[in-house]
């Protein structure tokens, strides 16, 4: 029978019985011509052999006495793959390593693993799927989300979950990278537009603001969601947010930044002098909010980006110039010191931009990628909507702690201007940038346009520059973009329903 060289090489590995725990398999890679590692975690030095399948069904071996979910057609592969059958280290750690082929029929495939151990008792391992990918692309997820999700945020949960929340209205949707499935989660809180939701210490998630779902104003709603509960609790701040910023910092504490107070679009003089310079902090272990210090700027549509050392970069957006109230664009930005409790002096950068995106690098630093720009000189002196000129930024900012603020370096090269782009670190200090819109003024009616992209662009540390990459299969605006457990990218939202793997 097949499995009995598997068997022999069992056997001939084997170890003193010890006693059974959990065997867990997991996944990372899957690039043709790159490496796949299954890392393996079980009993100290036990002997284990990882399978491979292409078929997935409930398959019995007699001779060890476990079932899999997979047949064992190709159980002969793991006595002749190197590290595919091994002994764990004295942690219980192993990792079976190969390199795929890099043959385009293999993305045809869903490659099924398992893995088993012991000596006797033996244990089978929960199941692992792979999808081979070229990389550097995009392709559609093996399975879609169940719900659509535009928005909210992700909680990286235990073996190999991915938890949804806020984007699929009041329900969450978790997603496993083992499996590369969805399933329906708990009741939670739907957000609306220009929202903010913020994963917290304790694993819980705070929604704040945003474009109420019933009024198409501003709100004050917030609401604390506990995963490990699955209960949602309704909070109120102390004034209406959308475009706000919202950042956990070392403290504990979230500070809570600006937004506007209306949102018009048909009357957007409206909308640009309604921006708040008040900030709130919320504060985890009494769930309540309290009043923070004042902006030196009024400011919304910025970014809120927390540091390693604990403090909060705010950067950019729609400002008021003081004493006059002229909105205007910042090309500023402030660090928020939560030992102080004090926002510093203003640095400035080049290229005023607001609706632009950010996040922080693996190696600390802060990327600010597109945006908007807007000139409104003419504008406020006419109040003719035409006469408002807008653009797209195709630029970035990399923003590095140092003496006093730090500093901001411009890195060019986007393949388009993005505005409410995707952005995923990546493991080197780079990071990918998905999707994103252009803005145009349609003057014959008076609308502002938002063109979508499907693009996407890598950027890379050291020297610091941008390379284009695939592009996805359909246009993204504010998409959710993260990293998977499994090394990947997932891209989900910003108007198509499917979501897509980015394969490094």
């Amino acid at each position: 029978m097949r499995t009995y060289t598997l068997v022999a090489s069992l056997l001939a590995v084997a170890s003193a019985p010890v006693i059974a725990q959990n065997l867990e398999l997991d996944k990372i890679g899957g690039a043709l011509g790159g490496t796949l590692d299954c890392p393996i975690h079980g009993n100290p030095n036990e002997p284990y052999a990882l399978l491979l399948d292409i078929i997935e069904q409930q398959t019995l071996l007699p001779q060890l006495g476990v079932t899999l979910d997979i047949t064992d057609q190709f159980a002969w592969l793991t006595a002749i793959t190197p590290s595919y059958l091994g002994v764990t280290d004295g942690a219980g750690n192993a990792i079976a390593t190969t390199v795929l082929p890099n043959d385009p029929v293999l993305q045809s495939f869903v490659l099924s693993m398992q893995a088993i151990a012991g000596s006797g008792p033996y244990r089978v391992s929960n199941l692992v799927r792979v999808t081979p990918q070229a990389a550097n692309t995009f392709e559609p997820a093996l399975n879609n989300p169940v719900v659509p999700i535009a928005g909210g945020g992700a909680i990286a949960g235990s073996n190999g979950d991915v938890l949804f929340v806020g984007g699929s209205g009041p329900v969450s949707t978790n997603y496993s990278s083992h499996l590369e499935e969805w399933q329906l989660g708990g009741a939670t809180f739907g957000v609306g537009l220009l929202s903010q939701t913020t994963t917290l210490a304790d694993g819980r998630v705070l929604f704040t603001g945003g474009l109420s779902l019933a009024t198409g104003q501003p709100t004050d709603e917030a609401a604390i969601y506990d995963p490990a509960t699955q209960t949602t609790t309704t909070l109120t701040m102390s004034s209406p947010r959308a475009g706000h910023g919202a950042s956990q910092m070392g403290n504990g504490l979230v500070l809570i930044t600006g937004g506007v107070l209306s949102f018009d679009l048909a009357n957007p003089l409206t909308l640009l002098t309604s921006v708040q310079n008040s900030t709130e902090l919320f504060d985890p272990s009494t769930d309540t909010f309290s009043a923070g210090p004042v902006l030196l700027e009024a400011r919304a549509l910025h970014t809120s980006t927390t540091l390693t050392n604990g403090q909060v970069l705010i950067a950019g957006g729609i400002t008021l110039v003081p004493i006059i109230n002229v909105p205007t664009v910042s090309s500023t930005a402030y660090l928020f010191d939560p030992n102080s409790g004090n926002f510093g002096l203003p640095a400035f950068f080049s290229g005023a931009r607001f609706l632009h995106s950010a996040t922080q690098l693996s190696n600390g630093k802060v990327l600010i990628a597109g945006g908007l720009s807007l000139d409104l000189t003419t504008f406020l002196t006419t109040l003719n909507i035409a006469d408002i000129v807008i653009g797209t930024r195709d630029d970035c900012l990399v923003y590095s702690t140092g003496f006093l603020f730090g500093s901001f370096a411009s890195v060019q090269g986007m393949q388009v201007g993005r505005a409410g782009a995707g952005l995923a670190p990546l493991p080197n200090g780079g990071a990918l940038i998905t999707g994103g819109f252009q803005l145009s003024l349609d003057i014959g009616n008076g609308q502002f346009l938002a063109g979508a992209t499907e693009t996407a662009d890598i950027f890379s540390q050291g020297p610091n520059s941008i390379t284009p990459t695939g592009s996805m299969a359909a246009p993204r605006l504010f998409p959710l973009t993260l990293s998977l457990p499994d090394g990947t990218i997932m891209v989900v939202g910003g108007g198509p329903l499917e979501a897509e793997i980015f394969q490094l």
